[in-house]
Parts: structure tokens; sequence; C-alpha cells
């Protein structure tokens, strides 16, 4: 099992490469709305694409006035990227960049939007990745993050039916993909909080059912579920700010005294929920998401 490990580490960019299809980035539809979530105005921003894939979205983005670096591991994207850029005669800068080891590659510089588009799933290193793209953002950046759910409806329902049911991943056809980390709204959550970041919107996707997933009428069904429950959509597309990493000193503190009960009395553990909408941090109490735009 050790060389198998090795194998995937050392061959990660080829991998990579050859695993990625990411078919919202190839919907000329989803470009578009991934485009609208960084807004019309300013039109001359610096945006980052971090896994730029064949650049759809960055030279969209180009085409609006902002000043866009398409950024990835795979040489083979960047190329195209390039080239798709050269021929819509729109300037987007290209950087062979991988998120999870340093940023020295970005120069230096920051920006005002960053967009990490299905690409938390596939890193090895995601809370590093993460503390890097932070140091990227400016401090009123906004950074999009869109990722599979492992909390969706469509997963939900299948753990429930096929409850006994596992998957064989050995076999090359069960591996449909590169994922290496699965990620909830919490987890998600947790991850973006341990390094200075915090959801300050999540937007509706789709939340596909069970039956009439195929059939094109239900779209707009699947969309409005997605509004009502954005937690439980297929994806998670979220925008993010900085904020003060959390204090693990003052964490570590608190699970000492918590956690350090009398024989016989019990500790209470109770979560509080937090209004991402804040600045300060303050606790108000469990916050609910308002049609799945914002917490």
């Amino acid at each position: 099992m050790a060389d198998k490990a090795k194998t995937l580490l050392g061959g990660y960019e080829e991998y990579y490469e050859t695993a990625s299809f990411i078919p919202q980035q190839r919907d000329a539809d989803e470009v578009k709305r991934f485009a609208g979530l960084a807004g019309h105005a300013p039109s001359n921003r610096e945006i980052l694409d971090i896994g730029c894939a064949e650049g759809e979205l960055a030279v969209l983005l180009a085409k609006r006035g902002n000043h866009v670096t398409a950024a990835d591991i795979s040489k083979g994207f960047l190329e195209q990227t390039a080239k798709r850029a050269k021929d819509q005669g729109v300037p987007v800068s290209t950087v062979f960049f991988d998120v999870e080891k340093d940023v020295t590659a970005i120069g230096g510089k920051t920006f005002d939007v960053i967009y990490f588009l299905d690409i938390i799933e596939h890193l090895r290193s995601p809370i590093q990745a993460l503390a890097n793209v932070r140091e990227l953002l400016k401090e009123n950046g906004s950074l999009i993050i869109h990722t599979p759910n492992l909390c969706s409806l469509a997963l939900l329902y299948r753990y429930i039916k096929f409850r006994s049911k596992r998957e064989n991943y050995f076999l090359p056809e069960n591996l449909g993909d590169l994922h290496l980390q699965g990620y909830d709204y919490q987890t998600l959550e947790k991850a973006l909080n341990f390094v200075g970041l915090r959801i300050e919107k999540v937007f509706p996707t789709m939340a596909t059912l069970p039956f009439i997933y195929k059939f094109g009428w239900a779209r707009p069904i699947f969309r409005w579920t997605s509004r009502l429950f954005p937690l439980v959509s297929d994806t998670l597309l979220v925008s993010c700010r900085k904020i003060a990493p959390l204090d693990m000193e003052k964490q570590l503190a608190f699970w000492k005294n918590a956690y350090r009960a009398e024989p016989g009395k019990k500790t209470s553990r109770r979560p509080v929920f937090l209004d991402c909408n804040l600045a300060d941090g303050k606790e108000m109490g469990r916050s609910v998401p308002s049609n799945g735009m914002s917490r």
C-alpha cells in the first residue's frame, strides 16, 4: 500500500490532468453564473482563478475588463488557457502554481477575488492550501469555493436505500474521479475557520431528487429545492472573507476546563451558531440561511 501512495503523490500532476473533467466550467451558463459572483463593478479588479482548467472562466472575466491571473498545476491546461485568451483577444496571465506548496510563484500579488472551483476536493493538504490562498486574498477580498457536497439529498438517499452496499475502488471503472477529500457545510466551514476564513454567503446550486434526476423538465424543481435547502444541494457554492484564524490557545484552554468534569458530572457540549455577516464575530445564536443566499 505504501508503494501505491507514493505513486499517487509522485505522479499527481499527470493524474490530475488526465482525470479532471469539470462539467460546470464547460457549461456556458454555469461559467457566466460563476463569473457573476465576482460582481460587475468595478471592472478592473485583480482576479485569480486557481485550477483554471481550459480557461473558460478566466477568459470571460478578462472580457469583462478584469486583470485575470489563471493558475494551475497542469501545464497542459495553462497552455490551453493561454491559447484561448489569445484567440479571443484578451490578456490573461498564466502561472504554474501548486497551491499546496507555497505562493512564491504568484510574485507577491494579492487579489480582490479568488476562484477555487472544484479544487479543494482534489488536494492532498487542503488546510495548507487554504492558508496559502488566504495570503493571496486582499483584506476585503472574496474567496469563491465550489465543491461536491457529502451531505446532498442524492447521497443521503443512496446511503439509506443501499445501506449495505460498499464500493470497490480498486476496479478502474469504479474510481470515477480523483477526489481525495470530501466536505459538507460544517466540515468546510471548520476547515476555513482554522486558517482565518469564514463563509459569508451560501449560493443555491442544484438539489437533485431520486427517480427524476434524468429528466430535463425537473431542473427548475432541483434549483427551487436548492434555494430552500442550500446545505443539502449536490454541490456547495460559497463566498468567503478573511477573519482572524481560530485562537488555538484559547480553544485548548476551553477544552481543558470544559471536559475536566467532576466524577459523575456531565459537561455541556451544545454548539453555538454564529451570524457570518458580523465583522466582529459576536455570538448571535442560531443563524438560518435565507433562501440559500446568506447566513
